[in-house]
């Protein structure tokens, strides 16, 4: 077993990460230099692309705040309050963390509001100059979707993590463990088309083993990392999104090819990945939905135009539906443990674009 103290209790765990940040900054931990505390400073401030707006002489402490709560509400994974000496001001950095689940723009509008708020701040447009808003992406939460809106927040992946916390001379387990465990986080980004090349298939009983003594997290996260590795090989990777379903993981391609079914119900083509199976969709009208006849006689026509691609993959076929807003009308299966990225991205496009048209030119 790894005996880093990080992955004994587990990585995908906030908490691990925001009391090590804790442990760095706060003043009353003694372990770590002011001159380290204040050079973390600065490289946060660096990476934002600010200056910073004091010198470490000026620091008379640094308070960290994990769970940060405004009454049973909310609750902000950390504040850091540096307070100066001399200037009798404090400085602000609000922190919110991410390991494998996705931040959405409601929680960081509301987080900024509400800190904002407390401080009778109510301008949302307005930039603070003594607050630094953080986004966190400590693990498969740093290849998913973000929000468009991110409300003033500076979004932190492992590379910018690193650059702000690796490199110091802090000789304490605390500190080396939890260096050891992002580098190790952002290998396992980078190391997975290796990883594939070495693995079970994913159906074997043997595969969930293998991926866990790899330090991967099962399912959705190591699927967020394939997907990623994936989506490079498109020919627009600014195209597919990857965030969590419901139950499963997903990559999907933007867009919809949208159909007035019947001259009623408005109905919206999609395409995604599911684990292993890329999935044709449709998202219904929730007002006017199709009968289950209607739905059914969809299906069939679908079908019908689907399975013309088997000269692309032929390894196709109708998907059971269930009955409701989002449906899946027909599937392909690939194998990611014996194809080839590139080819397989290939295929999935050409799919599409044969599709697309028809879809679009058809009658329903």
């Amino acid at each position: 077993m790894n005996a880093n103290f990080v992955n004994v209790i587990g990585y995908q765990f906030e908490r691990v990460h925001t009391g090590v940040i804790k442990w760095l900054l706060d003043t009353d931990n003694t372990d770590v230099h002011k001159g380290a505390k204040f050079r973390i400073l600065q490289k946060i401030y660096r990476v934002c692309g600010r200056q910073i707006p004091f010198q470490g002489e000026d620091i008379q402490s640094i308070t960290c705040k994990p769970e940060y709560a405004f009454g049973r509400r909310r609750k902000i994974d950390l504040v850091v309050e540096i307070e100066l000496a001399q200037k009798k001001e404090k400085h602000f950095l609000v922190i919110e963390m991410k390991v494998d689940s996705i931040p959405y723009k409601e929680q960081l509008q509301g987080t900024r509001i509400d800190f904002r708020a407390q401080l009778g701040r109510n301008d949302e447009n307005k930039i603070d100059d003594d607050i630094l808003f953080l986004l966190f992406l400590l693990g498969s939460a740093q290849v998913c979707e973000t929000p468009a809106e991110l409300h003033h927040f500076h979004v932190f992946r492992l590379p910018e993590i690193l650059e702000v916390f690796d490199g110091l001379i802090i000789d304490k387990y605390v500190y080396r463990d939890w260096i050891d465990a992002l580098k190790e986080e952002l290998g396992r980004l980078t190391d997975i088309g290796t990883a594939i090349e070495g693995s079970p298939a994913f159906n074997e009983p043997e595969a969930e083993a293998y991926w866990r003594k790899k330090g991967y997290r099962i399912w959705q996260p190591l699927y967020f990392y394939i997907y990623h590795a994936l989506k490079r090989h498109a020919a627009n990777p600014a195209e597919w999104d990857i965030y969590s379903g419901l139950n499963n993981p997903v990559m999907n391609l933007k867009g919809t090819v949208d159909k007035r079914i019947n001259g009623v119900c408005q109905i919206g083509f999609y395409w995604e990945f599911n684990y292993e199976e890329f999935i044709l969709k449709a998202r219904l009208d929730g007002e006017s939905r199709l009968t289950p006849d209607e739905l059914d006689a969809l299906k069939k026509k679908v079908a019908a135009l689907c399975e013309s691609t088997r000269s692309i993959h032929d390894k196709g076929q109708p998907k059971n539906t269930r009955y409701g807003t989002h449906v899946s009308l027909y599937k392909w299966d690939f194998d990611f443990k014996n194809g080839d990225f590139a080819s397989i991205m290939k295929k999935v496009e050409a799919i599409v674009a044969y599709l697309r048209p028809r879809l679009e030119q058809e009658a329903f």
